[in-house]
This record gives C-alpha cells, sequence and structure tokens, in this order.
C-alpha cells in the first residue's frame, strides 16, 4: 500500500456538530443507503485506517475501492502491524487527517487501533489531530472493531454466556468478559457490535454493570448508528438494541440483571442523545389486531445468545396479543458444567410500545422499553437431563411402546417399486391419514399420496387440514377425534415453515397439533416425508445453502443470505433434522445448525432412505437404499461468536440399512457390512471437502485477499463409516 504525498486540497469548512458512524461490522459493498449518508456526512472526502486488521493492506485496498466506488475522494493511511507505533507520530499522515477530515477505521482487533494511537498513556500525534477533526465536524467512522472504540470503555472480547457464568476476566487465557479502555468520542454509552448475529445482549450487560455504564448500544451487521450532533438515526440492514440499565436491579456476583429496559430501534428510527427518547420511522404503525399472530410462548429450545435468537423472540412479543402472551424466555445451558443462563423478556403495559412496517422486503419492527432480565442458573440433575434429551412434546402422555417416527429422506412417491415396498412395510395396519398442509397444492399432493398408498394395498384418506382451513378444523370435534384415533399418519412434503405455520397456529400449538400428538403417543407411527422431516424437529432448518450456512452464519429470515433456522413442532426430540442429505449437499448446513444453535445431535436422512426413530427419538434404524447419518458436537469445542466459524472434534457416523444406533448410550449394532454403504459417505465428506474449491472459497496463504474468507477443513476418518471433523471459516466479506 503506498501512500498518497502529493498536495491533498484542504477539506471543506465545517461546522462543529459532532459526527459518527458507528456501523456494527460486515458493511456490505451494496448498502447504499449506509454510505451515501457516510459521503453526505463527510462531505465526500474520507481518510482509512486499517490499523485493526490482521490484513491491513488487503482491507485497506478493498476497504478503499468500496468508497470510491460510491463516489468519495478516498485515501488509505498506513498505520498497521509494526510500524504503527512510528506511524501515529508521522506528521505527513497527520497532515492527511487534516485534509481529508474525516475517519474510517475498518474492522479487526480493536486492542491494534488503541495501541497504536495511544502510546505509554499518552495521545499520538495522530490521535489528536483525529480528535481535533472531529470537534470541527469532521465524520468519525467505525466498523466493528472501528466501533468498538467508540465508546470510554471497550469490550475486548467474550461471549454472552461465558460473561454471565464468568463475569469479567483480566486474563484472555480465562474463560470471561474482557474489558478495556476505549478512546471516549461516544459519550452516551457502551458500544458493542455483531450485536444480533452474536447474541451479545449479556455480554453488553454485563459490561455495562462492570464499568457503571448505565447506557448502551448493541448494532448489528450491516447497520449503522449515524450520529449528527444530539441526534442519532438508524440505517441499515437490521437495527441497533437501547439497552438501558437506570432502574436495573444487579448482582453480578449471583449472575441476576433485573429490571433491565431494552429497545429495539429499527432502520429510519431515532434517538435524541439529550433525553434518550426513542422516535419510530413514519413507515411504522401500530400492529392490527388481524396481524397478531402469537398468543403463546415459543416451545422451541434455541439457544438464547444464537445467532438472532433474542430478536426474533421480540419479533414474536411485537406480533403476540398482549393480552394472553405479553412474556416470553430463551435458556443456554453448558451440559458439561451443568450451569446456564435464562433471558426474560416481557411488554410492559402503557409502557412498551410496538410497531412494525410491511414492505414488500419483509417485516420491519420497533420495540420500545420492553422490560428484560438475565440470570445464571445451576441445573439439578433433572433439569439438565431434561435439557440434554429435549424431550418430545407428547402433553404430559407416556409414548406406547409402538410409537415411532418414521423419517423420509425423499418422497415414496417417486421411489423406486423395491424402496415404495420397504417404506410401505414400515406401516402398520390401515388408514394411513395424509397431512398435505407443508404443499401449496395440498389437495393434489394428497390425491398423489392416496393414489401412492393405494398402488400398495394401504387405504389411506386426506385429513383435508391446511393453513387456510386449521382454524375452521380446530372447531371440528369430529375431525379431531379422526386425526387423534389414527393409527398411521403421514405428513406429506413441501414448505416446513407452512407446515409449522399451520400446526403451531398463531405461535400455538393447535388442537390439530395436539390430536396429532395424542395418536403418537397412543401408538400410532407418524411419516414424515421430504421438508416435513425439518419441521419435526425442536429447532426447524427452514432455509439455507451449505454455503450460506458456511459463509454467513444464522440469518433470521428466508429473506438474507444464510442458514434459516425457526421454530419446529418438537415431535423428533433427538437433534436436529435434515433430509434429501445426499443429492442436495446439506451435511454442511446440517453440522452448522447443530453447532450454531448448541444441539448435540444432529440427523441427516438420505434420499430413498429413511430412519424409524423410536424409545421417545433415541433409538434410531436405518431403512432403504443408503440409510442416515448422525452429526454429533462437543458444545465446549466450538466457537460461533466471533469473527471466525469454528467447529471442533465434530464426530460424523454413517449408518446404513438395518443399522441402529441409541443416541443416549451411544449402543451401535450393525446390520450389513460398511461397504453397503462407505459409497454414500464418502460421497458426503468428499462433496463437503469440495464446498471451498465449488465456491472459491478454498484454503490460501500468502498476501491473496480471499485469504481472509478461506474455509479449512481438516479430517479424521477413523473407520468405514466415522470420522472427525474440524471446520474454520471467515464469517465477515468486509469490516
Amino acid at each position: 500500500m503506498s501512500m498518497n504525498t502529493g498536495a491533498v486540497a484542504p477539506a471543506p469548512p465545517r461546522t462543529r456538530v459532532r459526527r459518527m458512524a458507528i456501523i456494527g461490522g460486515r458493511l456490505e459493498d451494496n448498502n447504499r443507503a449506509v454510505y451515501r449518508e457516510m459521503r453526505r456526512m463527510a462531505s465526500g472526502r474520507i481518510l482509512i485506517l486499517p490499523t485493526a486488521s490482521s490484513e491491513p493492506v488487503e482491507l485497506g485496498e478493498e476497504t478503499r475501492a468500496a468508497f470510491a466506488s460510491h463516489g468519495f475522494v478516498v485515501d488509505v493511511a498506513p498505520v498497521y502491524a509494526e510500524n504503527a507505533a512510528q506511524s501515529a507520530h508521522d506528521p505527513a499522515i497527520v497532515s492527511q487527517v487534516d485534509a481529508f477530515g474525516s475517519i474510517y477505521f475498518t474492522g479487526g482487533d480493536q486492542s491494534n487501533i488503541f495501541n497504536a494511537l495511544r502510546q505509554n498513556g499518552c495521545e499520538t500525534p495522530l490521535l489528536k489531530a483525529i480528535r481535533k477533526t472531529f470537534r470541527a465536524g469532521g465524520l468519525l467512522a467505525g466498523s466493528s472493531a472501528g466501533a468498538a472504540i467508540m465508546s470510554r470503555a471497550m469490550i475486548l472480547g467474550g461471549t454472552s454466556f461465558e460473561a454471565v457464568v464468568h463475569g469479567v476476566t483480566q486474563s484472555p487465557d480465562d474463560p470471561g468478559l474482557l474489558v478495556g479502555e476505549g478512546l471516549g468520542f461516544f459519550p452516551h454509552g457502551l458500544v458493542d457490535q455483531h450485536f444480533i448475529k452474536r447474541g451479545r445482549l449479556a455480554r453488553l450487560v454485563v459490561a455495562m454493570a462492570h464499568e457503571g455504564q448505565k447506557r448502551g448500544f448493541g448494532i448489528d451487521e450491516n447497520t449503522a448508528l449515524f450520529v449528527d450532533g444530539d441526534r442519532a438515526r438508524v440505517c441499515g440492514e437490521y437495527g441497533v438494541f437501547f439497552v438501558d440499565l437506570r432502574r436495573a436491579d444487579i448482582n453480578a456476583a449471583e449472575g441476576r440483571f433485573d429490571e433491565l429496559r431494552i429497545s429495539y430501534l429499527d432502520d429510519g428510527d431515532a434517538i435524541d442523545l439529550r433525553s434518550f427518547a426513542m422516535s419510530a420511522s413514519e413507515s411504522k404503525r401500530r400492529v392490527r389486531k388481524s396481524e397478531m399472530a402469537y398468543r403463546a410462548p415459543v416451545r422451541s429450545q434455541r439457544n438464547a445468545f444464537g445467532a438472532y435468537a433474542i430478536y426474533d423472540l421480540i419479533a414474536r412479543l411485537v406480533l403476540g396479543e398482549q393480552a394472553t402472551y405479553a412474556s416470553d424466555s430463551l435458556q443456554a445451558i453448558d451440559p458439561k458444567t451443568g450451569v446456564g443462563a435464562r433471558v426474560d423478556l416481557a411488554r410492559v403495559r402503557r409502557s412498551t410500545r410496538c410497531l412494525i412496517a410491511t414492505p414488500t422486503d419483509g417485516l420491519r419492527m420497533t420495540a420500545i422499553n420492553l422490560r428484560a432480565s438475565i440470570s445464571r442458573q445451576a441445573l439439578d440433575p433433572q433439569a439438565l437431563a431434561a435439557w440434554e434429551m429435549r424431550s418430545a412434546r407428547s402433553f404430559g402422555m407416556d409414548l406406547n411402546e409402538r410409537s415411532q417416527l418414521i423419517l423420509l429422506g425423499s418422497s415414496p412417491v417417486y421411489m423406486d417399486d423395491t424402496r415404495q415396498s420397504e417404506v410401505v412395510s414400515l406401516i402398520g395396519e390401515g388408514p394411513v391419514g395424509v397431512f398435505a398442509a407443508a404443499s401449496a397444492e395440498a389437495r393434489r399432493t394428497a390425491e398423489e399420496h392416496i393414489d401412492f398408498f393405494k398402488r400398495n394395498g394401504v387405504e389411506a384418506i386426506d385429513l383435508g387440514v391446511t393453513i387456510d382451513n386449521v382454524e375452521y378444523a380446530e372447531r371440528n370435534p369430529d375431525l379431531l377425534d379422526r386425526i387423534a384415533s389414527m393409527r398411521n399418519i403421514f405428513l406429506c412434503g413441501g414448505n416446513q415453515i407452512r407446515l409449522v405455520e399451520t400446526l403451531l397456529h398463531r405461535g400455538e400449538e393447535s388442537a390439530v397439533l395436539c390430536a396429532i400428538a395424542t395418536a403418537y403417543a397412543h401408538g400410532a407411527a407418524l411419516i414424515a416425508s421430504s421438508g416435513a422431516v425439518s419441521a419435526l424437529s425442536n429447532v426447524m432448518i427452514a432455509g439455507g445453502s451449505t454455503y450460506e450456512a458456511l459463509r454467513y452464519g444464522v440469518a433470521s429470515d428466508l429473506g438474507h443470505q444464510g442458514l434459516v433456522i425457526q421454530e419446529g413442532v418438537g415431535l423428533f426430540a433427538s437433534g436436529i433434522a435434515d433430509q434429501n442429505i445426499l443429492t442436495a449437499r446439506r451435511l454442511g448446513r446440517l453440522l452448522v445448525a447443530c453447532t450454531e444453535e448448541e444441539e448435540r445431535f444432529g440427523v441427516g436422512v438420505c434420499e430413498e432412505s429413511a430412519v424409524v426413530a423410536a424409545k421417545s427419538g433415541q433409538e434410531l434404524t436405518g431403512v432403504g437404499r443408503y440409510g442416515f447419518v448422525t452429526i454429533e458436537t462437543e458444545p465446549n469445542r466450538q466457537d460461533v461468536a466471533s469473527s471466525r466459524f469454528m467447529a471442533r472434534n465434530v464426530r460424523l457416523n454413517m449408518y446404513g440399512p438395518g443399522d441402529c444406533v441409541n443416541l443416549h448410550s451411544g449402543h451401535v449394532a450393525r446390520c450389513n457390512p460398511p461397504s453397503e454403504v462407505k459409497g454414500a459417505f464418502d460421497q458426503l465428506i468428499d462433496d463437503l471437502l469440495r464446498e471451498g474449491d465449488d465456491l472459491d472459497l478454498v484454503e490460501r496463504t500468502g498476501r491473496d485477499p480471499a485469504a481472509r474468507h478461506a474455509v479449512k477443513i481438516r479430517l479424521n476418518r477413523d473407520s468405514d463409516l466415522s470420522a472427525f471433523i474440524d471446520i474454520e471459516c471467515a464469517r465477515e466479506e468486509k469490516d
């Protein structure tokens, strides 16, 4: 990188209004709204400091090109790595700050910025120049690490779970939250970034309590908090959490943080930095009664500090019917230590304001003044066992010994005669009730399956329930009794989201779901095909490819790139299930889902194959052409809260037709030689290993800019049908 040492025209005259752009990380090149506002506030001129980055030359050039593409006059100041101490005293670089008048800090390690600009307890000439231009009205902008430095105190590391369980630590080698001194440009509260994507609510609260800060701002990725004098405005893909501890009751030693107030401010929303009064954008309005989608608490067991988990919980409360559903909670558990953390959220009558907008690209929401609490809990053995087993929804009834789930990796309608016969052999005496609610053409799909069963000598009937008529079905006692007395219920494939929204109608267990669960508890076989397989888990994979899962992690909805995780109906309690695992190359996304959601097990069903789950779903038997694969994670060996995704020592096992495994005891019974399905297992592994090659994400060395985005996969095959795998990959395209 070369610094422009030629004459640079001075920056235009400015007012003394303080201007800032605090960006939560991963600022995308196509985020025109954020770049446009920065260009306005910076009068089109900006100087980039890639000081935080471990690869400052490459990142500096990428960032320069991005700003230039949006019409900026831009240069990069070479203040980084070994030369940082000297460069911070370089008069030529100091004069650049004066000439450009606005500064942008990239992401990386915030300590690098602090240590470069403050040396031996004193401010360097470069920092003094930055403060001078900032006071004169120049824009001070930063993303990720460049945002973390803005407040007086600075969060240096640690996750939300570590913060609640271990508190603040002084050593990076010890578990806990690391907090240090920031540069104090933003005097209004503590700042944290990657906030929603990395589940950082608790770590911000713990850091605020430790530092005596009453207000905090958590900014999500590809989103900016623009400060213009005494007014701040949100702009971007998601939003900003505002945390208020003025009325909080805190006992940090006990891990108890009560009476917190949190607000979620969306794109276009604003906050007065003198009174801290919040206002929603003009596009927002109150939720109409017809739009109230939830009337009961969430039933999935998502990790409270997982990606978008708190955001999704707030969305439920915003769209909830307050008379019946005004509060909810999530937990995070460490099974090895028996310690858990819990987050409670509640709407406060006549105090909380919930507003929405419904543009064509999806729901936008604002939630002002929710009451929250965060607590640490030591779990007794019974509670811990219940968490680990992830009990199925049986409505308090013991499952009959005959009760079993049959998970089909693909639709039997399109299998050959041999495979169709195998599926039919799994089903006891008819009739089979066909439930086609996952299909966009439910009647046609039901008819196809009824004809399939008829050709194979089994009576089948269309239960006739769809997302459009489920409310009427719930008021039909004859239909509900008929479903509850069925001996076989077939859930057709299709859109798993549509199926879940039918069974968990308006956020609560519908009477139809209760009837299905009753039939299951009384010994009925529940057969799920294709997309319906995913819907049966507590935590459901709702969309996204392996590439999106590795590259972007969890997304909140199908409108954004990434792995979409939502609540499932929970009848399959052994872990996260996925289907079409072989030809759709979904092993990677199942692995990421288990890691991100801290699920110990994942079960991937191959095409033309089935898994028969008995004994509350703990005992799995393979059927069909290939069988199934299991993923087993170790929660303490994963890292999904940093800028890199890392899953270590993940065990993969393949089970062929007739093979049986008990997930609880670990006992395995093999029916056929490994050679029968070794080829399928090899293909699953090879497809995962090739993800990098196919997507230009191969591991690279040297100074290639793409090296920061590498996927690194290390494999240890310990048998023909078993392997251990480590995966590491970058999660940010730029900071």
